[in-house]
């Protein structure tokens, strides 16, 4: 289903961090929602794991009835240190 441009507009939109150390696989954080974290063997299966991580770590905080964090406009280098990539995805 094909969402509309007003739709489009009120998903929010945070950076997600591919991080990889030595030895490691790539695993996948948003620095604004903690607590959330996957990893895959290459980028591209990092991030279709975060992808439905993401989606029940979100699903158990609107459970919970806790907060999630708005994205911030500016991120600091600390939080995106020892990542490789970065990239954008809607929550």
């Amino acid at each position: 289903m094909k969402r509309s441009a007003k739709e489009a507009k009120a998903m929010p939109q945070y950076i997600a961090a591919i991080r990889k150390a030595p030895g490691t696989d790539y695993w996948i954080d948003i620095p604004d929602i903690p607590g959330c974290v996957a990893r895959g063997e290459t980028i591209d299966a990092a991030k279709a794991s975060f992808q439905e991580a993401l989606a029940l770590h979100l699903d158990a905080m609107r459970a919970d009835d806790l907060p999630i964090n708005p994205p911030r406009m500016q991120l600091s280098s600390e939080d995106f240190e020892d990542s490789v990539e970065t990239y954008l995805i809607e929550v």
